[in-house]
């Protein structure tokens, strides 16, 4: 994959994880985005490597780019826990 493709495939992932409530940033250094739960949270970088998005938790994780919506689902699942609910308690 050339950059102008893993660029398009990181689009695509972004789109899948609009409305997620994740924050989601594209690097302008290389072809990346990284994502957390929150402004001050931990985030995770994404890339591709032979045609999967890689990110690592506390193993490299790999999701196949022809999948952003399944990556996105995976994605939103570990970062979700990390959510900050508010508290509405008086």
């Amino acid at each position: 994959m050339d950059s102008e493709q893993k660029i398009r495939a990181l689009i695509d992932l972004c789109q899948a994880l609009a409305g997620s409530g994740l924050h989601v940033g594209l690097s302008d250094a290389r072809p990346a985005m990284s994502v957390r739960a929150s402004l001050t949270g931990d985030r995770i970088w994404i890339g591709i490597e032979d045609d999967a998005f890689v990110w690592r938790r506390s193993e490299k994780v790999r999701y196949a780019v022809g999948d952003p919506a399944g990556a996105a689902a995976e994605i939103t699942a570990y970062l979700g826990g990390r959510l900050e609910v508010p508290d509405d308690r008086p």
